[in-house]
């Protein structure tokens, strides 16, 4: 699968790119990985280490421009790791030469739905070709850093946000002159460590704080103290494009305990955002050309080798006979050995002699076995290549198309119950105007508090010490897993109304206005209590799932020894937040009312493994 994508373009270093980006990936080769870099041969495939295969594509276009692929085939135990690194230089002047690298890892593990993408993280030939290279994402800069802009400097990050070329995310740093420039800046800069070479960040003082928010408006401002995600296709105008760029909150950034897992949430967002967007049109049509060379490329070398026919047919010995000579008597038996060996050989390749010339021809022979078989292995991992990226592409249709079906139907419902929210509103009004509170019924609003939702599963997770009645008991970071996939929080918010309706549920059977079970309660949730729909909520597991080892084990989950002596118990029962694909998102809990008064939730994230989802 494809893990990483770095796609950048560059004026100043136009005429020097390839050199410089092929100086880095050399030295990556050959130090740390140890394989050999000047075994690199222009159109051909060759071996450069052990189980690693190394293809190098060049080519000049009548235009005057220049183009060169390398390509880097790892085959280890777990897959196939392929590194692959473009460089196009145009002849015109005005037009700016390029870099593409693409990383592709091993799929993750099929039979387990929970299974963490197998991403790729930067590789190490890339951080340091930023540092010698002027490189941009549209009108975003890549540096290896983030850059610190001052006052009226602003005008740069403006332009980043808003330019429609841009590809990648753009992280930016609010201030208001109260945090210390210098750690402010590195703080920032450890959080985004992991996304050189695909964002871009930015980190304001106070002044350009200010200014950025008085161009961009309310909707779109990034505050002091906060690190905001700026997506691609910036539109300052729309209040509701302001929900796709996720602000990251003081307090977390000021957590030291969050920043592992909070510089992994922002890497993969990064990453995935640049996974996301089409090539550029241009890059495209270099790749196309590209991989046109490399397959006639393989056709042809398969032609020479067919054309190499050797025929091991008795041949007329040399004119001048090879003379052997005699060995020393004391070696009798190296001879006889000797000879022992030349018989088998005659035996193996059917002639009654041995001449230098059938000599020739069993080398030759040798040597077309030799490239046939590499041919063959070329060819085999190109087809390798051809079918994984029919299968990607593949995958990707079927997601869509079952993921537009899911959000259809996840509309659907958010219409009907939207419909009959305000059918209850609309009654009620009635009846408080009838017995004369007309007043109340269109003046009286919900307070913020009741209103207001985390926008993502990280800022879910810091609100739920606010619950009394519910605990969080499992690990943190399948929830926050699922951020990468709810880009404007909807699934981080409906988890909090089942956690609402959890908290409620276990306050009312500790004041003693509810005696039944948590389905019951969503059947018949009792006035001022949150609601939940009941065909969003399992009592149980099917019997599939808790008659099935591999599928029961992955629901044992964790509680404190206080609730279960070993530590962990079933949870069966869970809330179905959404219907997306095989993510899924899930909520599963274990009901300790009766002991503790509290609520256990063991686990939030992807739809744990069935039958079904395998």
């Amino acid at each position: 699968m494809l893990g990483f994508r770095s796609v950048f373009t560059t004026h100043d270093n136009r005429n020097h790119l390839l050199p410089l980006v092929r100086e880095q990936l050399d030295r990556w080769i050959a130090d740390p990985k140890g394989w050999d870099p000047h075994a690199l041969r222009e159109n051909r495939w060759t071996t450069i280490g052990e189980d690693v295969r190394a293809l190098l594509l060049q080519h000049e276009g009548q235009d005057g421009s220049a183009s060169t692929r390398v390509r880097i085939v790892e085959t280890k135990s777990d897959g196939r790791w392929i590194t692959q690194l473009t460089v196009h230089s145009p002849n015109a002047r005005e037009r700016a030469a390029w870099a593409w690298v693409d990383i592709e890892s091993p799929d993750p593990d099929g039979e387990d739905p929970r299974s963490r993408p197998r991403r790729a993280g930067t590789p190490r030939f890339l951080a340091p070709t930023l540092e010698i290279v002027d490189a941009w994402d549209g009108a975003a800069r890549l540096t290896t850093r983030p850059i610190v802009i001052r006052g009226d400097e602003v005008d740069e990050v403006y332009r980043a946000l808003i330019d429609t070329e841009r590809r990648g995310v753009v992280f930016v740093a609010g201030n208001d002159g109260s945090l210390p420039s210098v750690p402010w800046t590195n703080r920032i800069a450890n959080l985004t460590r992991f996304t050189i070479g695909v964002a871009s960040c930015f980190v304001l003082d106070g002044d350009a704080t200010q200014l950025l928010n008085d161009r961009l408006g309310q909707a779109h401002a990034v505050l002091p103290g906060r690190l905001r995600t700026y997506r691609s296709q910036v539109q300052p105008d729309s209040v509701v494009d302001g929900l796709r760029h996720r602000v990251l909150s003081a307090e977390r950034i000021a957590d030291d305990s969050e920043q592992p897992r909070l510089a992994r949430v922002l890497a993969s967002s990064a990453q995935l955002q640049a996974l996301e967007q089409p090539l550029p049109a241009s890059v495209a049509r270099v790749h196309r050309m590209l991989e046109r060379i490399a397959d006639d490329m393989l056709v042809n070398r398969l032609g020479d080798v067919g054309s190499k026919r050797v025929s091991l047919v008795p041949s007329q010995p040399r004119a001048a006979a090879v003379e052997t000579r005699e060995s020393d008597r004391r070696q009798d038996d190296v001879n006889t050995q000797q000879d022992m060996l030349l018989d088998y050989l005659k035996i193996k390749v059917g002639i009654d002699e041995l001449t230098v010339d059938r000599i020739d021809e069993v080398v030759r022979l040798i040597e077309v076995g030799r490239s046939s078989q590499e041919a063959q292995e070329d060819i085999a991992s190109r087809l390798a290549q051809l079918q994984a990226e029919l299968d990607e592409t593949q995958k990707a249709y079927r997601d869509v198309k079952w993921q537009l079906e899911d959000e259809q139907l996840e509309n659907r419902d958010a219409v009907d119950l939207l419909t009959r929210s305000e059918e209850t509103v609309r009654t009620l009004r009635r009846r408080l105007a009838s017995m004369g509170q007309a007043e109340v019924a269109w003046t009286a609003q919900p307070s913020e508090k009741d209103v207001t939702r985390p926008d993502s599963f990280g800022e879910l997770l810091r609100w739920l010490p606010k619950l009394t009645h519910v605990v969080f008991s499992g690990d943190p970071d399948p929830a926050e897993d699922l951020d990468s996939n709810d880009p404007l929080g909807a699934w981080a918010s409906k988890t909090w109304d089942a956690l609402l309706v959890l908290q409620d549920y276990a306050a009312a059977k500790a004041d003693g206005r509810w005696d039944r079970d948590v389905h019951g309660f969503l059947e018949n949730t009792p006035d001022g209590c949150h609601e939940w729909p009941t065909r969003r909520h399992a009592r149980d597991e099917s019997e599939e799932v808790r008659t099935n080892p591999a599928y029961w084990r992955r629901r044992v989950l964790p509680v404190p020894t206080s609730v279960v002596q070993a530590g962990t118990t079933f949870m069966g029962a869970h809330f179905k937040i959404a219907q997306f694909a095989m993510i899924s998102p899930r909520m599963h809990y274990y009901d300790d009312t009766a002991q503790s008064g509290r609520i256990y939730v063991g686990y939030i994230g992807r739809h744990l493994p069935t039958g079904q989802t395998n």
